[in-house]
């Protein structure tokens, strides 16, 4: 039993380099390496050109996640409950997850406004009209900013 230990193991790599795959040259080795003498030169192949991705539009950036969502609710029971520092956690959290999102920016915006952090406040109002709140978010956020600017 001892020595067809020995042997399976001694075998093994045998086994394993049998069952692996020859490298093949892609076809972009190919292109880029020179001809060599006596053949005719490949056609080159034009480069793709370089496209920078743009920023989404404001109307893209409305659109959240199901979980900002709940992290909103979340942040509201916390809230409730007298937990500031877990609502303003949870309120970060769905900024991170949803930065174009302008309704997180407004929610940790009243927080901090009713916690005296009023420059806070001004700033995350400021955000949230950046980002292109409509209809009652955009009032919400006026008001806040004004609001936190005369403290």
């Amino acid at each position: 039993m001892n020595i067809v230990r020995k042997i399976s193991l001694l075998c093994m790599p045998w086994v394993l380099v049998a069952c692996s795959t020859l490298p093949t040259r892609s076809p972009v080795e190919e292109v880029i390496s020179p001809p060599t003498q006596g053949t005719q030169p490949k056609e080159e192949v034009p480069e793709a050109p370089v496209v920078k991705p743009q920023e989404p539009s404001v109307d893209s950036a409305a659109i959240a996640p199901p979980a900002v969502f709940s992290l909103l609710r979340r942040a509201e029971l916390q809230e409730q409950n007298g937990d500031n520092r877990s609502a303003a956690s949870s309120l970060e959290r769905a900024i991170r997850m949803a930065p174009r999102y302008p309704g997180s920016y407004y929610r940790l915006g009243e927080l901090r406004y009713r916690e005296g952090a009023y420059r806070q406040a001004v700033s995350l109002a400021q955000k949230t009209l950046s980002l292109g709140a409509e209809g009652i978010l955009r009032q919400q956020a006026q008001d806040l900013l004004k609001k936190a600017r005369a403290h």
